[in-house]
C-alpha cells in the first residue's frame, strides 16, 4: 500500500544531509533539518525549509539523541525520517522509534538493522547459505584475547555496531592487543553509541569489493554492480570505483548473487551494500551496511539511478520500476574523498576555517559537499570536506578528469589531502587497476611526496607574497610603503608551509623585485594582480598563483593542487626550532603541545617516567578519531599539564619534556 510522503526530516549534518534535500526538493517533499549548536551556521541548515535545534553539546545529546530527534520530527508534522549514515543510520532502536512515533523510516526495518549489525547472527546466517566467510568473533577483551592467539596475527578489530572504518585497526603481536581493543570500544562507543567489538583474520593485501542493492516490500531485490573500495587509509575508504577493474563478469554475477540471496533470507528493504574482501578468484563476506554509503555516487553515475530517490520510493511501499535485466553498466565513476588532513603526519585531522571554497567545474563532474568560504571544519566531526565524482566512457577518461578536478579545487585554510589523492592517482599501480588494500599504506612510505620540486617555486613564491602584500603606485598608500620600505634591501623572513626562507630582496621599480638565491639574482616583475590571481614573470617563464589572503601577515597561494602558506616568521627560538625540526635534539625543556583542538582520551605516561622516540605520551581525540601524540625522542617526562576527558584547544601546552644526560 502506498504511503504518500510529504515531508521528511533528515537526522544528519554536513554532506549527506544537503545531498538528501537536493533529491527531496527535486520530488517536491518538504524538509525539515536538525542541527546542534556546533552547526548553528551549517548549510544544510540552510538548505532546508526549516531547521530545528538539537540541544545540547555532545553528540550523545544531539545527533545520537534519538529521543529529541523523534520528538523534534513529530512536532515539525514530518511523515517520515532519514538517516542519512553514521550517527543513528544502523541503530535498530532508532528505526524502531520512528516507526513507533507512526512515522516512516526510510530505511530497513529494524530487525534486519538489528541482525546485520550483530557481527555474530550475520556471520551464522551467511554461513548457513553456503557464503565464504572470514574467521572472526565478539565479545569479551579477555575471551577474544585468547580468540586472537586461537586464529593467528595479525587480526583486525572493529566496531561491532558499525563500519565506515571508525575504530578498526590491525594488530600484529600479543602485546598491542589489549590496548587495542579498549582503544577500538571508546571510538565504537563513541561514535555509534555501542561499545562492542569484533574480531577477525586479516587478510594481507585483498581486495575491498562491496555490492549495491535495492529491495522494495513487494519481494524484488536489485544488485547495482559493484564498487572497488580498496584505497583506503587508517581503514577508512578515500577513493572508490564503479565498475571494480579487478573483477571479471564471472566473479561479478558469483558477488551480486551472494549479495541478493542475503538480502532475500532476511526479508530485506530499501538500499543497503553487502562488502567483501577479494583475493585471488576467492571472495569472503565482510559485513553489510543497512543504509546508504559515502561511496553511492560512483554507482548513480554508472547506473543513472538515483539511490536517495529509490529510497523514497520504496519507503513510499512502491515497487522498484526496472528489473535486474534492465540495469547495465555505462562507463565508469571514479569518487575521491577530500579530507582536512596532513598525509605527511599519518594524515592527522587539520581542523580550522575555510578562508577561499571554490569547486571545480567541469562536465561529467559532482561535488558533493556542504561547506563554503568561511566554513568551520570543526574539530567535533568527521574530517572530510567534499566528493569529487567524476565520470567517464573509459576508467582512464574518468581518472584524468578527476585528476583535473581535483588540481582546480581551491581550499584555501586548512590543510587538506589533495595533493596525496593526486599523486596517487598518477601512480602505474593505480591506472593498472591493481591497487589492493595495502597499496595506501605503501604509497605512504615509498612514493608520497607533500610537495613537488618546493625549492624551484621558493624565490616566485617568496616574489608573489611581497607583491601581495606591498602597494603599488596608485594604490593607497602609507607613507612607510611610499618611501621607507622600498628604500632599502630587506630580507625577509618567511615561513613557506614548513620552512623557513631568508632571501634578500629589493625593489628594481614599478612592479619588479629582485631576489637573491643562493646561487643566483631573479628578477620577477608582476603582470597580474586581482583579488584572487597574481602572475609573475623571471627568466624561467611566468607564474601564475591563485591566491587568498590568511591572517593578517600571510597568503595561501596555489599552483595546480599545491597549496602554498606564506607568512613572515618572526621568531625562532628553540620551540619553533624544534617544531621544524624532525628529530630535535635541544638542551633544557621541551614542550608538547596540541597539534589541533580535541579532547584527551588517555594519558600513557606519569611524572619521572623515560620516553623514547615513538612512545605513544597520549591519544588526543580530533573529528571522531584518535590520534597518537608521540615523543620524538629520548626524554624525561617533567610535568603533564592535562587530564583525561579535559578538552584542549589547538597548541596547548600538553606535557614538560626534559632531555636525558
Amino acid at each position: 500500500m502506498e504511503k504518500r510522503i510529504h515531508k521528511v526530516l533528515v537526522a544528519n549534518r554536513g554532506e549527506i544531509a544537503v545531498r538528501i534535500f537536493k533529491t527531496l526538493r527535486e520530488m517536491g517533499i518538504m524538509t525539515t533539518a536538525v542541527y546542534s549548536p556546533a552547526d548553528k551556521d551549517a548549510l544544510h541548515r540552510r538548505m532546508a525549509d526549516e531547521s530545528l535545534l538539537l540541544e545540547g553539546s555532545s553528540l550523545a545529546e544531539t545527533y545520537l539523541n534519538t529521543s529529541q530527534i523523534v520528538s523534534l520530527a513529530k512536532k515539525a508534522g514530518v511523515d517520515a525520517i532519514h538517516p542519512g549514515y553514521g550517527f543513528l543510520s544502523e541503530n535498530p532502536a532508532f528505526a524502531l522509534a520512528v516507526k513507533e512515533a507512526g512515522l516512516i523510516f526510510i530505511g530497513p526495518e529494524p530487525d534486519a538493522i538489528r541482525l546485520m549489525g550483530n557481527k555474530v547472527e550475520a556471520r551464522e546466517l551467511v554461513k548457513s547459505l553456503g557464503v565464504p566467510l572470514i574467521e572472526g568473533a565478539t565479545g569479551l577483551t579477555s575471551e577474544l584475547s585468547g580468540y586472537a592467539e586461537k586464529i593467528g596475527f595479525p587480526v583486525l578489530i572493529k566496531a561491532a555496531a558499525g563500519g565506515g572504518g571508525k575504530g578498526m585497526k590491525v594488530v600484529t603481536n600479543p602485546e598491542e592487543l589489549s590496548e587495542t581493543l579498549e582503544s577500538t570500544s571508546r571510538e565504537a562507543q563513541n561514535y555509534f553509541g555501542d561499545g562492542q567489538v569484533y574480531l577477525e583474520k586479516y587478510l594481507e593485501n585483498p581486495h575491498h569489493i562491496e555490492v549495491q542493492l535495492l529491495a522494495d516490500t513487494h519481494g524484488n531485490v536489485v544488485t547495482l554492480f559493484e564498487r572497488e573500495c580498496s584505497i583506503q587509509r587508517r581503514y577508512q575508504k578515500i577513493i572508490e570505483e564503479a565498475p571494480s577493474p579487478m573483477i571479471d563478469g564471472e566473479m561479478r554475477e558469483k558477488l551480486m548473487e551472494a549479495a541478493r540471496k542475503i538480502a532475500k533470507k532476511i526479508g530485506y528493504t530499501n538500499a543497503g551494500t553487502i562488502e567483501f574482501l577479494v583475493s585471488g578468484q576467492q571472495f569472503f563476506f565482510l559485513e553489510m551496511n543497512t543504509r546508504i554509503q559515502v561511496e553511492h555516487p560512483v554507482t548513480e553515475m554508472i547506473t543513472g539511478l538515483d539511490i536517495v530517490r529509490e529510497q523514497v520510493n520504496i519507503a513510499s511501499g512502491n515497487p522498484i520500476p526496472f528489473s535486474q535485466d534492465d540495469l547495465k553498466i555505462n562507463g565508469h565513476a571514479i569518487e575521491a574523498r577530500v579530507y582536512a588532513e596532513d598525509p605527511a603526519k599519518d594524515f592527522m585531522p587539520s581542523p580550522g576555517r575555510l578562508v577561499r571554497y571554490q569547486e571545480p567545474r567541469l562536465m561529467g563532474l559532482r561535488v558533493d559537499s556542504a561547506l563554503e568560504s568561511g566554513s568551520e571544519v570543526g574539530s567535533e566531526f568527521d574530517p572530510m570536506i567534499a566528493k569529487v565524482i567524476t565520470h567517464g566512457q573509459t576508467r582512464q577518461e574518468a581518472i584524468q578528469k578527476l585528476i583535473q578536478g581535483l588540481s582546480s579545487f581551491i581550499l584555501h585554510g586548512v590543510q587538506t589531502n589533495i595533493t596525496f589523492l593526486t599523486q596517487l592517482l598518477k601512480t602505474e599501480i593505480f591506472a593498472s587497476g591493481k591497487a589492493d588494500t595495502g597499496f595506501c599504506n605503501r604509497f605512504v612510505l615509498d612514493g608520497f611526496s607533500p610537495e613537488v620540486n618546493p625549492e624551484s617555486l621558493e624565490p616566485a613564491l617568496v616574489a608573489a607574497f611581497l607583491f601581495a602584500t606591498a602597494k603599488l603606485p596608485g594604490e593607497n598608500q602609507s607613507i612607510w610603503n611610499q618611501i621607507g620600505f622600498w628604500r632599502m634591501q630587506i630580507t625577509p623572513e618567511l615561513k613557506i608551509n614548513q620552512r623557513i626562507i631568508r632571501n634578500r630582496a629589493w625593489r628594481e621599480g614599478p612592479g619588479r623585485i629582485s631576489i637573491e638565491t643562493a646561487d643566483k639574482i631573479n628578477t620577477f616583475s608582476l603582470l597580474k594582480k586581482t583579488e584572487q590571481e597574481l602572475l609573475v614573470e623571471d627568466s624561467r617563464g611566468v607564474h601564475g598563483f591563485t591566491f587568498s589572503r590568511g591572517n593578517e601577515d600571510s597568503f595561501y597561494f596555489q599552483k595546480q593542487e599545491q597549496v602554498y602558506h606564506v607568512g613572515h616568521f618572526r621568531t625562532l627560538d628553540k620551540e619553533k626550532i624544534s617544531e621544524l625540526s624532525e628529530n630535535p635534539q635541544l638542551d633544557g625543556e621541551l614542550l608538547v603541545k596540541a597539534p589541533m583542538h580535541g579532547r584527551i582520551i588517555k594519558i600513557n605516561v606519569n611524572v619521572a617516567d623515560q620516553v623514547s622516540k615513538g612512545d605513544t605520551l597520549l591519544i588526543l581525540e580530533s573529528m571522531k578519531m584518535e590520534n597518537r601524540i608521540i615523543a620524538t625522542g629520548k626524554a624525561k617526562v617533567e610535568k603533564i599539564d592535562v587530564k583525561a576527558g579535559e578538552t584542549v584547544t589547538s597548541n596547548k601546552t600538553l606535557i614538560h619534556l626534559s632531555n636525558i644526560n
